[in-house]
């Protein structure tokens, strides 16, 4: 009773000096008491804003609470001597490297007959074929915050195109080694370099990027591009490694795995435990990690094939149980690129708290966020603050900025913060100025 009365006590005597927020935007703003609720601070805090990349928060409860912190994706090579094939089976482990590739190769060559003959197989009938999602826009299908979604993935499934023209001879290299990959080069000679791209390929054929534009002559340039048919290019790899070892392949395609409890495993790829996994993802806004994370709930809840819509379901349903009364939000995929996303501050605040408070798994929920001033997309924001102040997820469209996060004030309170604006187009990195003022605010009366 002590500590309600001292807090509205607070509320009445801090202030009014907040920063105001600039005219035509719209905000979304709730500051609160994080171990009591006691509300602060609201402005229409039951109002559905588009969250952008704060809704990994839900895809973090969500994860956490389902999978568990230690959850391993365990992507597997099984072999068919009968029928001369084997299976890679998607697991829907994100972040999978060219590294494990040439492990799976030496330890599956190793489990077989030397110089032996096989058909290689991808499945990932696991998983609903969806590469992107309801409300992405296709226009950005080509940048690297828009990965396609499937079921086997090579790290972000970005490719690194390197452009050289050092020397008068213009050289193409590209990471990792996509077999099936075809980088066409219509480049010109310029006195700037502005390179242009455009990918095809993503419903069917081998994936292409073509380069156009000017590159400037002795020059080098560095590009990064999501690239269409992550499994057939992960296998296609391990094909070149298993041969590399002295197997045979005959053919690499898509297939179902048999009903035979006689295939033999002759290789797992093991991946971090979820909560590293949930890091990366929330640290550096990761979406194809995201997006997979969220099937793999869909997965491990009994849907099969697994879907993000059926996780977004899960999702509504928690989010209705803890902020009974506000109304509904809606979510349509894991990582905030939908624009049919919407939630309320009210919604991303009761997940905030609830995960921090959560027994079995509140320690990992906050250690997945990014810190003010030390790391991921907060590393160079809030430097005014002692670091470690703040944490919490940001979100970003070309018309949207939000935050939300844990911010510890210097009278040692410990508020929950959620802003969410809707902003003319092109003027994010004003509404993230505004963001920063609004936490320091907050930070020295509080």
């Amino acid at each position: 009773m002590l500590q309600y009365l001292l807090l509205l006590l607070l509320t009445i005597t801090t202030p009014a000096r907040m920063p105001a927020v600039p005219a035509g935007w719209n905000a979304g703003i709730y500051v609160g008491e994080t171990a009591s609720g006691l509300p602060l601070i609201e402005m229409e805090a039951d109002s559905i804003f588009r969250p952008a990349s704060t809704v990994k928060l839900v895809t973090t409860w969500l994860a956490l609470d389902v999978l568990g912190p230690s959850y391993i994706y365990e992507t597997g090579l099984l072999a068919d001597s009968s029928g001369g094939t084997l299976y890679l089976v998607g697991a829907g482990a994100p972040l999978m490297s060219a590294e494990h590739v040439e492990i799976m190769a030496l330890e599956t060559a190793a489990a077989l007959n030397p110089d032996s003959r096989w058909n290689l197989r991808w499945d990932t009938g696991r998983f609903f074929e969806e590469s992107h999602l309801p409300g992405w826009d296709e226009n950005d299908w080509g940048r690297t915050y828009c990965p396609p979604v499937e079921g086997l993935s090579i790290g972000d499934n970005i490719v690194q195109i390197i452009v050289s023209s050092v020397g008068g001879e213009r050289r193409i290299f590209t990471f990792p080694d996509l077999p099936g990959l075809v980088v066409l080069d219509s480049l010109a000679v310029g006195s700037i370099t502005s390179i242009r791209t455009s990918i095809d390929g993503w419903e069917s054929g081998p994936p292409v990027i073509t380069l156009s534009g000017t590159l400037e002559a002795n020059s080098r340039t560095i590009l990064y591009r999501p690239f269409p048919g992550p499994p057939s290019e992960l296998t296609g790899m391990l094909a070149d490694a298993l041969e590399s070892t002295g197997i045979e392949i005959f053919s690499v395609e898509e297939g179902t795995v048999p009903d035979d409890t006689n295939l033999v495993r002759t290789s797992t790829i093991y991946s971090a435990p979820l909560f590293v996994l949930l890091s990366s993802m929330n640290k550096w806004s990761r979406n194809m990690v995201a997006e997979m994370v969220l099937r793999t709930v869909s997965l491990e809840a009994g849907h099969l094939p697994a879907s993000t819509g059926a996780a977004c379901d899960l999702a509504g349903e928690i989010i209705g149980q803890l902020t009974p009364g506000t109304p509904a939000g809606t979510i349509a995929d894991g990582s905030g690129l939908s624009r049919l996303n919407g939630l309320a501050p009210r919604h991303l605040a009761a997940i905030l708290n609830d995960g921090i408070s959560s027994a079995e798994w509140g320690v990992e929920f906050l250690a997945t966020l990014p810190v003010n001033g030390v790391d991921g997309t907060l590393r160079t924001r809030m430097g005014n603050l002692p670091p470690g102040s703040f944490r919490g997820k940001t979100g970003s469209l070309n018309d949207t900025s939000c935050i939300a996060g844990l911010l510890r004030t210097s009278s040692d309170m410990q508020l929950t913060v959620v802003l969410m604006l809707e902003v003319p187009s092109g003027y994010t990195w004003t509404a993230r100025a505004w963001q920063d003022s609004f936490i320091t605010w907050l930070y020295e009366n509080y």
